[in-house]
């Protein structure tokens, strides 16, 4: 085999080969991604039993007598 083929192969390898050391490097140090049940879990209330206390939506456009200085 010619010495140009001899070094495409050895070449191709060592691509091959250090593309999958960092993928499985990165793939190690990343770290898990909750799927979607684990998402929702994280996000409801804790105590389902009790009514969520949901405000108003009011909002005055000025202060009361109270707030003024």
């Amino acid at each position: 085999m010619s010495s140009a083929a001899v070094f495409l192969l050895v070449a191709t390898a060592a691509a091959i080969g250090g593309s999958l050391i960092v993928y499985l490097s990165h793939r190690v140090r990343r770290p898990h991604a909750p799927d979607f049940h684990e998402q929702l879990r994280a996000i409801a209330p804790r105590n389902p039993g009790q009514p969520v206390q949901q405000p108003s939506g009011i909002v005055p456009m000025e202060p009361g007598p109270d707030e003024e200085r």
